[in-house]
Parts: structure tokens; C-alpha cells; sequence
């Protein structure tokens, strides 16, 4: 069995509910513990049970009168550095509340593209398990972030996986900011886990393979390619990959982040996003909720604007094609009809 959690709101729940689909899809035997970030999501959930069997809801309530201090937290940081509070505070509570074996994880936007038992079949030798960035060189500056990315972790329900806990939910409970603190060389949550190696040794497993944790940061690194139905990376199948800053929007209107990360574009790569697009859209139409927002990212304003102030953006042909390209270099007729159109 596997026990893994995420949280969201109603603004990713359908990301959330891509991330379930995924799960399930391998028949990987497992539950999903969802902490919902507000009402309408665990609504949600309660009135959909029979739909989400392996899904049991966690409410904000809950894990706050579990963890005075988390709850103490949310008066001193935004919104944003509050979630990120959560990473080592849920899975603590999850492990404690329900003595499971071991605690997943996971971030919302991730989608599962092949079985998720070899990793945890890892569990017989390690106690942790944790994603490196593998920055591509054009960014290996980025490292000073966190060599780490906090997407995806395993923790054993142990000594050493509980004192790794207890230690990171306490760094972030003192200090959890958005922004780069080079005095003291922290960042949000994840640049505490750069201590992890030395601290567990060889009771961390860190996941320096070509198919965890792909995402716009290390795709430079990897050779992409379309099989089937399978996406492979250097000839191995993907096992996840990590949507940050994919953004929707509008119908037919979405950015990657890729010109941040200095991602070389190709086509088997724009493949899979379209396949996560599509996912969400048909998820979202389903539930009749299609802002589909990060906490993170304002995307307030008409498309219009929304398409000027990205840029580098994808537009797709009825769900079947997509197209990447610089919205700054259309002819300015153009971009003034489709300001028009959609302004």
C-alpha cells in the first residue's frame, strides 16, 4: 500500500483531481490523503466519495489543532509562505494521526506517468526519499535556492524519518519566507533539505535518475521523445513530471515558464503539455470551475494583457495541436485583433 498527500484549493482542484487520475491510472494500490485549503474542495470530496475511494480529506482545522504553531504561523507570513509552512507539518501529522508506514509528499501539479512502486520499493534501504532540482547548466546559478525541490518526498515512519520532520517543520515554523535570505542562506522551505545529505547519510536516497522530477528546470538535460503513449526520457520512461508555472490562460491560451529556465523548446516536450492541458480542461468542464490559479501568480486582467506580460505562450488547435512562440513577434495588426477579440 501507498500513502501518499497533497493539498490544494478550489483553484487547483483540478490539477488535484489530474494528480488522482494519475495515481490510479497504474493500479498501484494506495491512498491519497487530500489537505483542502478550503470549503468547496472538501465539499467537494464528501459529495463525490464514491468517485475518489482511495482519497480521505484532511481539513485545515484539523492539522492546525494538531499543530498550535503552524496555526500561530499564518499571523506572521503571506498566503503563499503559510503553504509552504505545510510541507514538513502535514506528513508529521499524517504519521502521528494515522501511523502509516511511510508518508508521501507530493505537489498538486505533478502527473504520474508510469507505476510509483519502484521508488517506494526503496523504502526497504532507505528511510528518506527526496528530488534534486538537476538544474540544466544554463541555470545551475539557481542552486543557491535549494539544491532540492520540495514536490516530491518519502518519509518513513521512523526515528530518522520523524527527527527529519520534526527538524524541518521547526526551521519552517521560525522562518519561511518567499524571497532568498543570503545572510543566513534559507529559502521558503527548500533550501533546508541541502542539509540532508549530511545530516542522514545512507538513510537518504536522493532520486538523481533521467525520470523523477523532470520539470522546466532540468529539461535541457534530457532527450524527450514520444513512444506510443509513453513519454521517455533518455530512453527510460518518465515516472513524473512537475507542471510548475504552467499557467492557463484563456480557452485556447496558456505560458510554460519556459524562457525563465532557459528550456530549449521541442516538440515531444510541448506533446506532453498539451496531454496535461487537455486533462485539466476536461476536468474543469466537469466541474464548471476553470480559474485554475496559483497562489503564486497573479493573472488578473484581460487576455490581452495577459498574453503581453507572458510573452513566450502556447496556443492550441482543438485540443489537438499546439504551438509555442514569442507574442511580442506577431505583426502588430494581429495582436491588436486578438486584443479585440478576447480584451
Amino acid at each position: 500500500m501507498l500513502h501518499l498527500t497533497t493539498f490544494f484549493d478550489k483553484n487547483y482542484l483540478s490539477r488535484g483531481i489530474v494528480l488522482y487520475d494519475s495515481l490510479v491510472k497504474y493500479k498501484d494500490s494506495l491512498t491519497l490523503y487530500v489537505l483542502c485549503l478550503d470549503d468547496f474542495t472538501h465539499d467537494y470530496f464528501i459529495k463525490n466519495s464514491t468517485k475518489f475511494p482511495e482519497v480521505k480529506t484532511i481539513t485545515l482545522s484539523q492539522l492546525e489543532e494538531f499543530d498550535p504553531e503552524l496555526k500561530r504561523s499564518k499571523s506572521n507570513r503571506s498566503k503563499i509562505e503559510y503553504y509552504f509552512t505545510l510541507s514538513p507539518c502535514l506528513p508529521l501529522f499524517l504519521l502521528n494521526q494515522f501511523n502509516l508506514p511511510h508518508i508521501c509528499t507530493l505537489d498538486a501539479d505533478i502527473l504520474i506517468l508510469s507505476s510509483l512502486q519502484s521508488i517506494f520499493d526503496k523504502l526497504n534501504k532507505y528511510d528518506l526519499i527526496i528530488t534534486p532540482h538537476k538544474f540544466s547548466k544554463e541555470i545551475i546559478a539557481s542552486e543557491k535556492y535549494g539544491k532540492y525541490n520540495v514536490s516530491f518526498q518519502i518519509f518513513k515512519n521512523n526515528e530518522i524519518g520523524k527527527q527529519c520532520l520534526t527538524l524541518w517543520r521547526q526551521q519552517c515554523n521560525e522562518w519561511c519566507a518567499d524571497y532568498y535570505d543570503e545572510e543566513n542562506e534559507r529559502f521558503a522551505d527548500q533550501k533546508y533539505l541541502d542539509a540532508w545529505p549530511s545530516l542522514y547519510k545512507e538513510k537518504l536516497l536522493v532520486l538523481n535518475d533521467n525520470i523523477c522530477g523532470l520539470a522546466a528546470w532540468n529539461l535541457n538535460n534530457y532527450c524527450i521523445e514520444k513512444v506510443g503513449s509513453d513519454f521517455m526520457s533518455n530512453n527510460e520512461k518518465i515516472v513524473f513530471y512537475h507542471f510548475h508555472n504552467f499557467k492557463i490562460l484563456g480557452k485556447n491560451w496558456a505560458a510554460n515558464g519556459f524562457e525563465k529556465y532557459k528550456v530549449i523548446p521541442f516538440t515531444n516536450i510541448h506533446k506532453l503539455y498539451l496531454r496535461y492541458w487537455n486533462l485539466i480542461e476536461k476536468c474543469n468542464e466537469k466541474l464548471g470551475n476553470v480559474q485554475d490559479v496559483s497562489a503564486r501568480v497573479n493573472l488578473s486582467g484581460n487576455l490581452g494583457d495577459k498574453l503581453t506580460n507572458e510573452r513566450f505562450i502556447y496556443f492550441r488547435f482543438m485540443s489537438q495541436k499546439i504551438i509555442y512562440f514569442d507574442y511580442l513577434k506577431l505583426p502588430e495588426l494581429l495582436r491588436k485583433i486578438i486584443y479585440k477579440m478576447n480584451g
